[in-house]
Protein backbone atom coordinates (compact mmCIF):
# COMPACT_ATOMS: atom_id res chain seq x y z
CA UNK A 1 0.00 0.00 0.00
CA UNK A 2 1.66 3.36 -1.20
CA UNK A 3 0.71 6.29 0.49
CA UNK A 4 1.19 9.81 -1.08
CA UNK A 5 1.70 13.58 1.09
CA UNK A 6 -2.15 14.08 0.40
CA UNK A 7 -3.24 11.52 2.52
CA UNK A 8 -0.83 12.54 5.08
CA UNK A 9 -2.79 15.59 5.17
CA UNK A 10 -5.92 14.06 5.39
CA UNK A 11 -4.28 11.04 7.88
CA UNK A 12 -3.71 14.75 10.33
CA UNK A 13 -7.12 16.39 9.67
CA UNK A 14 -5.80 19.65 8.46
CA UNK A 15 -2.63 21.65 6.96
CA UNK A 16 -1.89 22.52 10.78
CA UNK A 17 -1.97 19.14 12.30
CA UNK A 18 -0.05 17.47 8.67
CA UNK A 19 2.78 20.61 9.68
CA UNK A 20 3.26 19.98 13.26
CA UNK A 21 3.67 16.01 11.85
CA UNK A 22 5.52 16.84 9.32
CA UNK A 23 7.72 18.14 11.52
CA UNK A 24 7.61 15.45 14.19
CA UNK A 25 8.16 12.88 11.06
CA UNK A 26 11.21 14.70 9.88
CA UNK A 27 12.82 14.52 13.64
CA UNK A 28 12.64 10.84 14.02
CA UNK A 29 14.20 10.50 10.12
CA UNK A 30 17.01 12.03 11.38
CA UNK A 31 17.46 10.56 14.41
CA UNK A 32 17.59 7.21 12.63
CA UNK A 33 20.02 8.44 10.32
CA UNK A 34 21.99 10.32 12.74
CA UNK A 35 22.02 7.77 15.71
CA UNK A 36 25.51 8.87 17.27
CA UNK A 37 24.51 12.59 17.36
CA UNK A 38 22.46 14.99 19.35
CA UNK A 39 18.78 15.24 16.90
CA UNK A 40 16.38 17.68 18.61
CA UNK A 41 13.36 19.84 17.53
CA UNK A 42 13.05 23.49 19.10
CA UNK A 43 9.83 24.73 20.65
CA UNK A 44 8.69 27.71 18.68
CA UNK A 45 8.67 30.95 20.20
CA UNK A 46 10.44 34.56 19.18
CA UNK A 47 13.41 34.81 18.40
CA UNK A 48 13.76 30.78 18.09
CA UNK A 49 17.18 31.35 15.84
CA UNK A 50 15.04 29.88 12.89
CA UNK A 51 15.56 26.21 13.69
CA UNK A 52 12.80 23.39 13.38
CA UNK A 53 15.08 20.77 14.01
CA UNK A 54 18.95 20.70 14.59
CA UNK A 55 21.85 18.06 14.46
CA UNK A 56 24.48 18.30 16.77
CA UNK A 57 25.40 20.04 20.32
CA UNK A 58 24.07 23.48 20.18
CA UNK A 59 26.49 26.27 21.52
CA UNK A 60 29.47 23.57 21.41
CA UNK A 61 29.98 23.01 17.79
CA UNK A 62 28.84 23.89 14.03
CA UNK A 63 25.23 22.27 14.06
CA UNK A 64 23.19 21.11 10.84
CA UNK A 65 19.28 23.00 10.74
CA UNK A 66 16.82 21.11 9.08
CA UNK A 67 14.01 23.56 8.31
CA UNK A 68 10.97 21.65 7.68
CA UNK A 69 8.46 23.70 5.17
CA UNK A 70 4.57 21.53 4.27
CA UNK A 71 4.06 23.40 1.14
CA UNK A 72 2.27 20.46 -0.58
CA UNK A 73 -0.40 22.66 -2.82
CA UNK A 74 1.63 25.90 -3.44
CA UNK A 75 4.83 27.06 -3.77
CA UNK A 76 5.19 30.46 -5.70
CA UNK A 77 6.46 33.98 -3.93
CA UNK A 78 4.98 33.45 -0.74
CA UNK A 79 6.98 30.26 0.06
CA UNK A 80 9.95 32.06 -1.37
CA UNK A 81 9.58 34.58 0.65
CA UNK A 82 9.23 32.19 4.02
CA UNK A 83 12.35 30.21 2.76
CA UNK A 84 14.70 33.23 2.63
CA UNK A 85 13.29 34.54 5.81
CA UNK A 86 14.07 31.12 7.38
CA UNK A 87 17.50 30.73 6.04
CA UNK A 88 18.40 34.16 6.44
CA UNK A 89 17.38 33.71 10.33
CA UNK A 90 19.29 31.05 10.34
CA UNK A 91 22.76 32.31 8.77
CA UNK A 92 22.58 35.47 11.02
CA UNK A 93 21.73 33.44 14.19
CA UNK A 94 24.32 34.73 17.05
CA UNK A 95 23.36 31.72 19.30
CA UNK A 96 24.61 29.01 17.41
CA UNK A 97 27.42 28.75 14.57
CA UNK A 98 25.59 27.01 11.41
CA UNK A 99 27.55 24.22 9.70
CA UNK A 100 24.72 23.57 6.95
CA UNK A 101 21.32 23.95 6.11
CA UNK A 102 18.33 21.58 5.31
CA UNK A 103 14.80 22.44 3.31
CA UNK A 104 12.52 19.21 3.62
CA UNK A 105 9.46 19.99 1.50
CA UNK A 106 6.54 16.86 1.17
CA UNK A 107 7.33 17.66 -2.98
CA UNK A 108 8.92 17.87 -6.05
CA UNK A 109 9.46 20.66 -7.55
CA UNK A 110 9.05 20.98 -11.54
CA UNK A 111 11.52 22.86 -14.06
CA UNK A 112 10.55 26.60 -12.64
CA UNK A 113 10.64 25.77 -9.17
CA UNK A 114 14.37 23.99 -9.69
CA UNK A 115 14.92 26.97 -11.57
CA UNK A 116 14.50 29.53 -8.34
CA UNK A 117 16.14 27.12 -6.12
CA UNK A 118 19.13 26.90 -8.14
CA UNK A 119 19.61 30.34 -8.84
CA UNK A 120 18.71 31.09 -4.89
CA UNK A 121 21.01 28.73 -3.60
CA UNK A 122 23.93 29.91 -6.10
CA UNK A 123 23.31 33.54 -4.68
CA UNK A 124 23.51 32.72 -1.31
CA UNK A 125 26.39 30.47 -1.49
CA UNK A 126 28.11 33.50 -3.18
CA UNK A 127 27.19 35.91 -0.60
CA UNK A 128 28.27 33.80 2.42
CA UNK A 129 30.93 32.16 0.99
CA UNK A 130 30.02 28.53 1.48
CA UNK A 131 30.54 25.46 -0.39
CA UNK A 132 27.48 23.31 -2.52
CA UNK A 133 26.40 20.95 0.42
CA UNK A 134 25.88 24.06 2.73
CA UNK A 135 22.62 24.39 1.38
CA UNK A 136 20.14 21.40 0.72
CA UNK A 137 16.96 20.72 -0.41
CA UNK A 138 15.02 16.71 0.42
CA UNK A 139 12.18 16.52 -1.60
CA UNK A 140 8.73 14.41 -0.96
CA UNK A 141 9.93 11.50 -2.72
CA UNK A 142 13.73 11.35 -1.16
CA UNK A 143 11.33 11.97 2.39
CA UNK A 144 9.24 8.67 1.49
CA UNK A 145 12.29 7.02 -0.10
CA UNK A 146 13.88 7.70 3.34
CA UNK A 147 11.31 6.57 5.36
CA UNK A 148 10.98 3.22 3.98
CA UNK A 149 15.08 2.94 3.95
CA UNK A 150 14.46 3.30 8.12
CA UNK A 151 11.28 1.65 8.54
CA UNK A 152 9.17 4.22 9.42
CA UNK A 153 6.95 4.41 6.44
CA UNK A 154 4.37 2.34 7.73
CA UNK A 155 4.13 4.32 11.15
CA UNK A 156 4.25 8.07 9.49
CA UNK A 157 1.48 7.22 7.00
CA UNK A 158 -0.82 5.52 8.99
CA UNK A 159 -0.43 2.19 7.22
CA UNK A 160 -0.58 -0.90 9.82
CA UNK A 161 -3.59 1.59 11.91
CA UNK A 162 -5.53 1.85 8.58
CA UNK A 163 -4.90 -1.78 7.42
CA UNK A 164 -7.13 -2.30 11.15
CA UNK A 165 -9.89 -0.14 10.59
CA UNK A 166 -10.36 -1.51 6.98
CA UNK A 167 -10.39 -5.33 7.95
CA UNK A 168 -12.77 -3.91 10.46
CA UNK A 169 -14.82 -2.33 8.61
CA UNK A 170 -14.66 -5.05 5.66
CA UNK A 171 -16.61 -7.64 8.11
CA UNK A 172 -19.40 -4.67 9.88
CA UNK A 173 -19.71 -3.35 6.38
CA UNK A 174 -19.60 -6.11 3.78
CA UNK A 175 -19.43 -4.81 0.10
CA UNK A 176 -23.26 -4.25 -1.22
CA UNK A 177 -24.52 -6.20 -3.99
CA UNK A 178 -24.80 -4.89 -7.64
CA UNK A 179 -28.85 -4.48 -6.64
CA UNK A 180 -29.94 -1.51 -7.86
CA UNK A 181 -31.15 -0.32 -3.95
CA UNK A 182 -27.32 -0.71 -2.73
CA UNK A 183 -25.19 0.08 -5.46
CA UNK A 184 -23.07 3.04 -6.09
CA UNK A 185 -25.53 3.69 -8.67
CA UNK A 186 -28.20 4.23 -6.36
CA UNK A 187 -25.63 6.61 -4.13
CA UNK A 188 -25.01 8.97 -6.83
CA UNK A 189 -28.72 9.19 -8.19
CA UNK A 190 -29.56 9.98 -4.26
CA UNK A 191 -26.35 12.17 -3.96
CA UNK A 192 -26.06 14.51 -0.50
CA UNK A 193 -22.92 16.26 -1.29
CA UNK A 194 -22.26 17.45 -5.20
CA UNK A 195 -19.19 15.71 -7.25
CA UNK A 196 -18.86 15.44 -11.12
CA UNK A 197 -20.41 11.96 -10.89
CA UNK A 198 -23.47 13.30 -10.01
CA UNK A 199 -24.20 15.69 -12.94
CA UNK A 200 -26.37 13.44 -14.97
CA UNK A 201 -28.56 13.71 -11.98
CA UNK A 202 -28.66 17.04 -11.13
CA UNK A 203 -31.70 19.18 -12.00
CA UNK A 204 -30.51 22.72 -13.42
CA UNK A 205 -33.09 25.45 -12.19
CA UNK A 206 -33.48 29.36 -12.91
CA UNK A 207 -31.47 29.72 -9.45
CA UNK A 208 -28.40 27.94 -11.29
CA UNK A 209 -27.93 30.30 -14.39
CA UNK A 210 -29.03 33.35 -12.17
CA UNK A 211 -25.74 31.76 -10.15
CA UNK A 212 -23.23 32.33 -12.66
CA UNK A 213 -24.05 35.42 -14.47
CA UNK A 214 -24.51 37.18 -10.84
CA UNK A 215 -20.72 36.13 -9.94
CA UNK A 216 -19.45 37.32 -13.16
CA UNK A 217 -19.91 41.00 -11.59
CA UNK A 218 -20.40 40.18 -8.31
CA UNK A 219 -20.28 38.47 -4.75
CA UNK A 220 -23.23 36.25 -4.13
CA UNK A 221 -25.05 35.73 -0.97
CA UNK A 222 -27.33 32.33 -1.19
CA UNK A 223 -30.01 31.62 1.58
CA UNK A 224 -32.93 29.63 2.08
CA UNK A 225 -34.21 27.14 4.26
CA UNK A 226 -32.59 23.41 5.09
CA UNK A 227 -32.71 20.97 2.98
CA UNK A 228 -33.66 22.92 -0.24
CA UNK A 229 -30.00 22.45 -2.32
CA UNK A 230 -28.04 26.09 -1.47
CA UNK A 231 -24.43 23.65 -0.87
CA UNK A 232 -25.07 21.47 -3.95
CA UNK A 233 -25.88 24.57 -6.18
CA UNK A 234 -22.65 26.02 -5.18
CA UNK A 235 -20.79 23.28 -5.39
CA UNK A 236 -22.24 21.94 -9.14
CA UNK A 237 -22.13 25.72 -10.53
CA UNK A 238 -18.30 26.32 -9.22
CA UNK A 239 -17.03 23.02 -10.62
CA UNK A 240 -19.20 22.72 -13.64
CA UNK A 241 -17.67 25.95 -14.81
CA UNK A 242 -14.27 25.06 -13.39
CA UNK A 243 -14.30 28.41 -11.00
CA UNK A 244 -11.55 27.40 -8.18
CA UNK A 245 -12.87 28.03 -4.81
CA UNK A 246 -12.04 27.86 -1.31
CA UNK A 247 -14.77 26.21 0.81
CA UNK A 248 -15.05 27.16 4.23
CA UNK A 249 -17.19 24.79 5.73
CA UNK A 250 -18.41 26.12 9.23
CA UNK A 251 -20.60 22.95 10.07
CA UNK A 252 -18.25 21.16 12.40
CA UNK A 253 -17.40 24.39 14.62
CA UNK A 254 -18.96 24.73 17.87
CA UNK A 255 -20.19 28.81 17.27
CA UNK A 256 -19.91 30.10 21.02
CA UNK A 257 -18.63 33.57 20.01
CA UNK A 258 -18.31 35.71 16.80
CA UNK A 259 -14.69 35.24 16.43
CA UNK A 260 -15.20 31.58 16.26
CA UNK A 261 -16.47 32.36 12.61
CA UNK A 262 -13.75 34.36 11.60
CA UNK A 263 -11.02 31.87 12.89
CA UNK A 264 -12.14 28.92 11.12
CA UNK A 265 -12.13 31.24 7.98
CA UNK A 266 -8.71 32.34 8.47
CA UNK A 267 -7.47 28.77 9.10
CA UNK A 268 -9.17 27.39 6.03
CA UNK A 269 -7.57 30.15 4.02
CA UNK A 270 -4.09 29.42 5.76
CA UNK A 271 -4.54 25.65 4.42
CA UNK A 272 -5.63 26.33 1.05
CA UNK A 273 -3.48 28.99 0.08
CA UNK A 274 -0.49 27.88 2.51
CA UNK A 275 0.45 30.86 4.10
CA UNK A 276 0.37 32.22 7.80
CA UNK A 277 -1.35 34.85 9.23
CA UNK A 278 0.49 37.74 10.85
CA UNK A 279 0.38 37.43 14.57
CA UNK A 280 0.91 40.82 15.30
CA UNK A 281 -2.17 41.74 13.34
CA UNK A 282 -5.31 41.23 15.91
CA UNK A 283 -8.20 42.10 13.76
CA UNK A 284 -9.53 39.20 11.98
CA UNK A 285 -11.20 40.79 8.76
CA UNK A 286 -7.66 42.83 7.88
CA UNK A 287 -5.79 39.20 8.74
CA UNK A 288 -8.26 37.64 6.22
CA UNK A 289 -8.00 40.22 3.57
CA UNK A 290 -4.13 40.26 3.85
CA UNK A 291 -4.28 36.27 3.17
CA UNK A 292 -6.47 36.90 0.27
CA UNK A 293 -4.01 39.90 -1.06
CA UNK A 294 -1.28 36.90 -1.11
CA UNK A 295 -3.00 34.19 -3.20
CA UNK A 296 -2.53 33.72 -6.85
CA UNK A 297 -3.68 35.58 -8.94
CA UNK A 298 -5.65 33.23 -10.49
CA UNK A 299 -9.55 33.71 -10.29
CA UNK A 300 -10.64 32.48 -7.02
CA UNK A 301 -14.17 32.07 -4.79
CA UNK A 302 -14.14 32.43 -1.39
CA UNK A 303 -17.00 30.19 -0.32
CA UNK A 304 -18.61 30.78 3.20
CA UNK A 305 -21.24 27.77 4.23
CA UNK A 306 -22.61 25.65 6.59
CA UNK A 307 -23.50 27.79 9.60
CA UNK A 308 -26.02 27.12 12.38
CA UNK A 309 -26.93 29.96 14.83
CA UNK A 310 -29.81 30.11 17.10
CA UNK A 311 -28.28 33.09 19.13
CA UNK A 312 -30.63 36.10 17.12
CA UNK A 313 -27.83 38.97 18.49
CA UNK A 314 -24.86 36.75 17.75
CA UNK A 315 -26.27 35.84 14.04
CA UNK A 316 -26.80 39.71 13.40
CA UNK A 317 -23.14 40.58 14.34
CA UNK A 318 -22.12 37.46 11.82
CA UNK A 319 -24.06 38.73 9.30
CA UNK A 320 -22.70 42.34 9.51
CA UNK A 321 -19.60 41.07 9.89
CA UNK A 322 -19.27 39.18 6.95
CA UNK A 323 -20.92 42.06 5.01
CA UNK A 324 -18.01 44.38 6.56
CA UNK A 325 -14.99 41.71 4.93
CA UNK A 326 -16.32 41.68 1.74
CA UNK A 327 -16.26 45.82 1.85
CA UNK A 328 -13.20 46.22 3.14
CA UNK A 329 -11.75 43.58 1.22
CA UNK A 330 -13.04 45.82 -1.82
CA UNK A 331 -11.57 48.31 -0.95
CA UNK A 332 -8.49 47.14 -0.02
CA UNK A 333 -7.88 44.99 -3.22
CA UNK A 334 -8.21 48.19 -5.36
CA UNK A 335 -10.07 47.27 -8.33
CA UNK A 336 -8.46 43.77 -8.48
CA UNK A 337 -11.84 42.22 -7.31
CA UNK A 338 -12.39 40.53 -10.66
CA UNK A 339 -10.27 38.42 -9.67
CA UNK A 340 -11.74 37.01 -6.65
CA UNK A 341 -15.10 36.86 -5.33
CA UNK A 342 -17.44 35.85 -2.20
CA UNK A 343 -20.12 33.34 -1.80
CA UNK A 344 -22.01 33.53 1.34
CA UNK A 345 -24.49 30.86 2.29
CA UNK A 346 -27.29 30.83 4.94
CA UNK A 347 -30.38 29.73 6.14
CA UNK A 348 -31.96 33.11 7.30
CA UNK A 349 -32.09 36.00 4.87
CA UNK A 350 -29.36 38.32 5.59
CA UNK A 351 -31.23 41.27 4.39
CA UNK A 352 -33.18 40.99 7.00
CA UNK A 353 -30.43 41.73 9.41
CA UNK A 354 -27.78 43.93 7.94
CA UNK A 355 -27.42 47.10 9.23
CA UNK A 356 -26.14 49.09 6.23
CA UNK A 357 -28.27 47.43 3.36
CA UNK A 358 -27.64 49.94 0.44
CA UNK A 359 -23.55 49.64 0.88
CA UNK A 360 -23.99 45.42 1.16
CA UNK A 361 -26.55 45.78 -2.10
CA UNK A 362 -23.56 47.38 -3.96
CA UNK A 363 -21.30 44.06 -3.20
CA UNK A 364 -23.75 41.26 -3.07
CA UNK A 365 -26.53 39.52 -5.56
CA UNK A 366 -28.91 37.86 -3.15
CA UNK A 367 -30.72 34.08 -4.03
CA UNK A 368 -33.17 32.52 -2.32
CA UNK A 369 -32.87 28.97 -2.92
CA UNK A 370 -35.79 27.43 -1.61
CA UNK A 371 -38.66 28.59 -3.97
CA UNK A 372 -38.91 25.19 -5.76
CA UNK A 373 -42.19 26.28 -7.71
CA UNK A 374 -43.00 22.68 -9.85
CA UNK A 375 -38.89 21.87 -9.64
CA UNK A 376 -39.55 19.31 -6.75
CA UNK A 377 -42.17 17.38 -9.56
CA UNK A 378 -39.42 17.65 -11.99
CA UNK A 379 -36.87 15.99 -9.53
CA UNK A 380 -39.03 13.22 -8.49
CA UNK A 381 -39.63 12.11 -11.87
CA UNK A 382 -35.66 12.58 -12.78
CA UNK A 383 -34.73 10.10 -9.69
CA UNK A 384 -37.50 7.70 -10.26
CA UNK A 385 -36.52 7.31 -13.81
CA UNK A 386 -32.93 7.03 -13.21
CA UNK A 387 -33.67 4.34 -10.26
CA UNK A 388 -36.14 2.65 -12.67
CA UNK A 389 -38.69 3.06 -9.96
CA UNK A 390 -42.62 3.36 -10.83
CA UNK A 391 -43.84 5.58 -8.38
CA UNK A 392 -46.26 7.70 -10.23
CA UNK A 393 -49.17 7.00 -8.45
CA UNK A 394 -47.42 8.18 -4.93
CA UNK A 395 -45.78 10.83 -6.92
CA UNK A 396 -48.07 13.72 -5.58
CA UNK A 397 -48.52 11.82 -2.11
CA UNK A 398 -44.58 11.78 -1.68
CA UNK A 399 -43.70 15.38 -2.64
CA UNK A 400 -46.71 17.11 -0.31
CA UNK A 401 -45.31 15.05 2.52
CA UNK A 402 -41.84 16.35 1.85
CA UNK A 403 -42.89 19.34 1.40
CA UNK A 404 -41.32 19.96 -1.80
CA UNK A 405 -38.42 19.54 0.44
CA UNK A 406 -35.39 17.41 -2.23
CA UNK A 407 -33.39 16.40 0.74
CA UNK A 408 -36.86 15.08 2.09
CA UNK A 409 -37.63 13.51 -1.17
CA UNK A 410 -34.24 11.87 -1.51
CA UNK A 411 -34.42 10.24 1.38
CA UNK A 412 -37.79 8.91 1.02
CA UNK A 413 -36.70 7.26 -2.17
CA UNK A 414 -33.81 5.53 0.17
CA UNK A 415 -36.04 4.09 2.33
CA UNK A 416 -37.96 2.51 -0.43
CA UNK A 417 -35.28 1.05 -2.41
CA UNK A 418 -34.01 -0.40 1.42
CA UNK A 419 -37.96 -2.26 1.36
CA UNK A 420 -36.88 -3.83 -1.97
CA UNK A 421 -40.84 -3.60 -3.16
CA UNK A 422 -43.17 -0.53 -3.93
CA UNK A 423 -46.75 -1.01 -2.75
CA UNK A 424 -48.57 1.65 -1.32
CA UNK A 425 -47.99 0.32 2.34
CA UNK A 426 -43.85 0.67 1.78
CA UNK A 427 -44.31 4.21 0.28
CA UNK A 428 -46.29 5.09 3.66
CA UNK A 429 -43.97 3.38 6.12
CA UNK A 430 -41.12 5.24 4.25
CA UNK A 431 -42.86 8.98 4.12
CA UNK A 432 -43.54 7.99 7.79
CA UNK A 433 -39.85 7.38 8.75
CA UNK A 434 -38.10 10.11 6.63
CA UNK A 435 -40.65 12.62 8.35
CA UNK A 436 -39.26 11.15 12.02
CA UNK A 437 -35.57 12.06 10.89
CA UNK A 438 -36.18 15.72 10.05
CA UNK A 439 -35.24 18.12 12.72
Amino acid sequence: MNRTWTDFKSLHSNLAGAREAFEDACESLYKKKHKDQNVSQVKVKQGDGGIDIFIGELGVEPITVIQCKFFLESFESSQHAQIRESFNTAINADKYELNNWILCVPRVFDIDQHSWWGKWKEKQLKKHSKKNEFIKVVNGNELIDLFKEHDLYNTIFGIEDSKKIDEIHNILCPKPSKKIGSSALARDILFNNYSEKNEDYYLERKTDVEFKKALDINHIWLFGKSGYGKTALLHRNLIQNEIQYCYCDLSPVFIEKVEDVFNEILSTLEEKFELEREKRETNMLKQISKILCLKTNSKVVIVIDEFSIDEELMLEKIANQLSQLVIYHNNKSQGEIDSLKFVISTIFNPKNVIRNKSKASECFHYIQCDLWEDNPEKLFDKLSHALDLDLEDSKTYIIEKAKKSPRTIKNIFRKIIVSDSFNEEVVNKAVSQALEEIV
